[in-house]
């Protein structure tokens, strides 16, 4: 069973039950709140971002230019550290987010498993440009997952001197430059957020809108998972196109970190976030909603095992899980955006 502190140390993730307290009577202009929502929160899940892609870049590399079980599971570590990374930004999904098309080919799921083989399969040199011409389907993080933790995969990444260990850990390595490459370009779309941050400032409410739409829709993905994995075992479809994050085994680990995306734009930075405008307008609105956070978090890491091993393992755990993603997204949709709106 993973523990909490596996949970934390894995993924750097926040404790949602530790939200800080909601603001005072300080108040805080919407301007002033969205401006900081993107210096002190945006920019940081970019840096995030790029270090992590940068270090499982460093971490494959190693492994590519010699092979062994000790590099190979340093090279997974960072696989999950970055991917979880990726996921936490996965809840915000604007401006050079969006504009650098990064979410699209560097975090695409499901990868299809036959499209990599094919590529291992063939005899075409694979460099950055075959990377760049395949489907998304065929790169990325989850092309890199399967290659870092199939068992089959696993194995030939350690074969040294072997001609299909070489063109694993070639196109593995190869993978891991064009993940960090399209985290690189959101930095760099970014740089150090100011510009950014004053556009979306002065967007005023049509920004807040789109902080909510993002928000409740980012809870619907996760709600999706719950229902997918279920649907999956109803129809015996394979896993592997059922699960995000199944061959590494974070399917858990991925889904808090969504949470822990929304939760961090919910809550802000020093300027406060969405939490800050919910409060000015309803205090206890605000608590409601930090009380369905802590309260998903809470059910999520009672789960404690990947999730697809918990519907069979711990349904009752599983269910309650999904019910309180559920209840949290019909509470800011509810409650939290009567606020807004107020």
């Amino acid at each position: 069973m993973i523990t909490r502190r596996q949970l934390l140390e894995l993924g750097a993730l926040v404790p949602l039950v530790a939200l800080p307290a909601p603001f005072g009577c300080e108040k805080r202009d919407q301007s002033s709140v969205l401006s900081g929502l993107v210096k002190e929160v945006v920019l940081g899940m970019a840096r995030e971002i790029r270090a992590e892609s940068k270090s499982l870049q460093v971490a494959v590399r190693a492994l590519s230019s010699e092979p062994s079980l000790e590099r190979q599971r340093a090279a997974q570590s960072a696989f999950k550290r970055a991917t979880l990374a990726w996921k936490q930004a996965f809840a915000f999904r604007a401006g050079p987010f969006a504009s650098s098309e990064a979410f699209q080919h560097a975090a695409f799921w499901p990868a299809r498993a036959t499209l990599v083989d094919a590529v291992l399969g063939d005899r075409e040199p694979i460099d950055e440009y075959r990377v760049q011409q395949l489907g998304v389907d065929a790169r990325g993080l989850y092309a890199l997952e399967y290659l870092l933790f199939d068992e089959h995969n696993a194995r030939r990444m350690l074969a040294a001197g072997d001609a299909q260990g070489e063109r694993a850990r070639a196109f593995a390595l190869e993978l891991c430059v064009n993940i960090w490459g399209y985290a690189d370009r959101i930095q760099r779309m970014l740089g150090d957020g100011h510009e950014y941050a004053e556009s979306f400032s002065k967007a005023g409410k049509q920004s807040v809108d789109l902080l909510v739409v993002q928000t409740l829709d980012t809870l619907s993905v996760v709600t999706g998972k719950f229902a997918r994995i279920e649907r999956a075992r109803t129809e015996e479809r394979p896993l592997p196109f059922a699960v995000e994050g199944y061959f590494s085994g974070i399917s858990l680990e991925i889904v808090l970190a969504i949470l822990t995306g929304s939760m961090r734009l919910y809550v802000g930075g020093g300027s406060g976030g969405l939490s800050h405008l919910v409060a000015s307008a309803s205090k206890p609105i605000d608590e409601h909603v930090r009380a369905a956070f802590g309260e998903t978090e809470r059910q999520l890491r009672a789960v404690g095992m990947p999730l697809e091993v918990a519907l069979d393992a711990q349904p009752s755990r599983f269910n309650r899980a999904a019910a309180a993603v559920a209840e949290l997204r019909h509470v800011m949709e509810v409650e939290m955006v009567s606020a807004l709106a107020s």
